[in-house]
């Protein structure tokens, strides 16, 4: 079975991920593995506590990983072992998948120089943090979601045209025109 990692961290924002896991946990050829820095309960931003089924270093051991999914959340730190892991993936030309304050992690790498991307981080949320705005914002366009070859950038607003991507990208759909059967389904009226 191929694997999906998802990042959980304390403070990930919980539903941006949930339709994602949500179909790919029903399919038979992926599994959804959650990873974080220890295996120790990481309360989401809704107050869902989860204990990831391994730690970061451990998934840097995985084979068959097809991805990884980076939620947004409050408490955005980057390790080297996440960072060593982002990198393997992304060199290997997996699926790197962050959305709304997720790219974050991609932007503080350089994963994002001279790429065009998305997030819900303005400069001015940096600026009243008084932090260094990690984003190269010249490459930075306002959409709701951009795919650039393997890196796949969100708002946090679009998780259902995120979780719709992901899903095209591993191929679920069953015929042609259930992309957009699903997209109504989850769309108000």
């Amino acid at each position: 079975m191929k694997k999906i990692l998802c990042f959980v961290y304390d403070t990930f924002a919980d539903f941006e991920i949930t339709c994602i896991c949500s179909g790919l946990a029903e399919t038979e050829n992926y599994e959804v593995i959650y990873i974080g820095y220890e295996k120790s309960t990481v309360k989401s931003i809704s107050g869902l506590t989860v204990i990831p089924d391994q730690t970061v270093s451990e998934a840097l051991e995985l084979n068959d990983i097809e991805g990884i999914i980076i939620p947004g959340g409050v408490e955005r730190i980057l390790k080297p072992e996440l960072e060593q892991l982002i990198e393997k993936l992304n060199n290997e030309n997996k699926l790197i998948a962050a959305i709304c304050a997720g790219p974050e992690f991609l932007a503080k790498m350089g994963l994002l120089n001279g790429i065009k991307y998305t997030t819900s981080e303005e400069p001015k949320l940096y600026e009243e943090r008084n932090e260094i705005d990690p984003f190269p914002r010249e490459n930075y366009v306002d959409t709701r979601i951009i795919r650039v070859d393997n890196i796949l950038t969100a708002k946090g607003h679009a998780f259902i045209d995120f979780a719709l991507e992901i899903w095209d990208w591993y191929d679920l759909y069953e015929y042609e025109s259930e992309r957009e059967e699903t997209k109504l389904l989850f769309t108000p009226i």
